[in-house]
């Protein structure tokens, strides 16, 4: 009978077991492919691995995979069908960056039925997350989806900056979803994140889909502010950061009249604009509106913000806090256009996009290093009262957004581990217990303080 595989995508090794790893606590990955089973000496050959280290392991599992190569573990010797062992001979060379040309190829050739249908998986879990975060079905498809588009080095029309958004808000999400307390909230917002950034690889039933949903949340919202959904002289595009233009198979010719989003006569007919109407100039993490032109006779004008330097999420974001503001906009690229009406209001949503409000950075530190402090004094006295509630004082340093320079998936770590600690606390365990819980916040914090 064949065996069930999950694996560590960070640290290579496999398991017939779902979880999470020993060592860097990452969720475990499923495989697609099932154990290779025991079979003839003659028949198999074996690949002994004992002086690799782990990411190289992992690339090798991960390619693998890739290639649909049956294959087990016996501790570090990797054994495989010997019929595929031309094949695994190839997959060894590029793990160990030994055949840079085959990865260059294997970079730039087209995206095949695997990689597609790794993408639509992972919309349909969001998708159902989005719609119900406590969907406990959607929790485990979310896993197994992520763990195919994790095992990939390419997904179907998305940048390399798209598929680095992918993996940062699928394990946000996977981190809320791990989490001790319900985070309801948190949940819906990162699936709905999550189905914007992977829908142009999921397919155009999936843009269409998602630009449906933007257009009703931006009419609904306008209507609601008796608002129409218009722009002076731009196209409306809902959803727009979902490349649109893989439906049309491109832009509007310049001059050329587009239809917007219609709705009720919410909308107008817009016209491609021949150039911008007011520019802002250079951004840094927020944009500014320094060099801010209006060239309309009658005082209405748009202002273009230049993000290029945000994170693709980012972008999403702020196109969700528009449309619940009930504003109209338009993406060209990274350039977000607005009526200049909304310019007031536009930048105080830029200040709720994540990652975008600019903490105290010294003041951040040392409120992690007064509560890697707090629980180090805790680990080695666990029953003293006052170094109790010391920690308790310090640990909301946890629930801040994760500080820059910081992987979101090993800040979920953090704050899982934290309030770990806080329920042993509040549950009055075991002195044992209570010391084990706060050493292991204490080894993490180290790595940072």
């Amino acid at each position: 009978m064949s065996t069930k595989v999950w694996y560590c995508a960070n640290c290579g090794y496999e398991v017939n077991s779902r979880g999470r790893c020993h060592s860097c606590g990452e969720r475990l990955v499923a495989s697609p492919l099932h154990e290779l089973e025991s079979g003839p000496d003659d028949d198999e050959v074996g690949y002994r691995l004992d002086q690799w280290d782990d990411p190289t392991r992992a690339r090798l599992i991960r390619l693998l995979v890739n290639a649909g190569v049956p294959h087990r573990f016996e501790e570090d010797e990797l054994v495989i069908l010997a019929v595929d062992e031309p094949e695994v001979d190839k997959v060894v060379a590029r793990a160990t960056a030994g055949l840079a040309g085959l990865e260059d190829e294997e970079a730039e050739a087209p995206a095949g039925p695997v990689d597609a249908t790794a993408s639509q998986e992972l919309y349909r879990a969001a998708k159902m997350l989005r719609d119900d975060p406590t969907d406990m079905q959607a929790d485990v498809a979310l896993g197994e989806a992520s763990g195919a588009v994790f095992a990939v080095d390419y997904l179907p029309d998305l940048d390399e900056a798209h598929m680095a958004a992918v993996g940062r808000v699928t394990r946000r999400l996977l981190g809320a979803l791990g989490a001790d307390e319900a985070l309801e909230a948190e949940i819906r917002h990162e699936a709905e994140v999550l189905c914007r950034l992977i829908a142009p690889s999921a397919g155009p039933p999936a843009v269409e889909a998602e630009a449906e949903r933007a257009s009703s949340r931006l009419t609904t919202a306008a209507r609601q502010k008796g608002r129409l959904v218009e722009l002076p002289q731009s196209e409306v595009t809902p959803g727009g950061e979902v490349t649109p233009a893989a439906l049309t198979g491109g832009g509007p010719e310049e001059g050329e009249a587009v239809p917007a989003q219609a709705e009720d006569g919410l909308a107008s007919v817009g016209v491609a604009p021949t150039e911008a109407v007011a520019v802002v100039g250079d951004v840094d993490d927020e944009p500014s509106t320094d060099d801010l032109v209006d060239d309309d006779e009658d005082g209405t004008g748009e202002i273009v913000y230049e993000l290029g330097e945000w994170l693709p999420e980012q972008r999403v974001e702020l196109s969700l806090l528009l449309e619940s503001a009930g504003i109209a906009y338009n993406w060209d690229g990274a350039d977000l256009t607005v009526a200049e009406e909304h310019e007031t209001e536009v930048e105080g949503l830029f200040e709720q996009v994540h990652g975008l409000v600019d903490d105290d950075d010294e003041a951040r530190y040392r409120s992690i290093e007064e509560l890697f402090g707090a629980v180090d004094r805790l680990a080695n006295d666990p029953g003293n009262d006052e170094r109790q509630r010391v920690f308790l004082e310090a640990v909301g340093a946890v629930e801040l957004p994760t500080p820059v320079g910081v992987d979101d998936a090993f800040w979920w770590r953090v704050r899982s581990q934290g309030h770990a600690l806080v329920a042993a606390l509040e549950h009055d365990a075991r002195i044992e217990e209570i010391s084990r819980e706060a050493a292991l916040l204490a080894e993490m914090l180290h790595e940072m303080v």
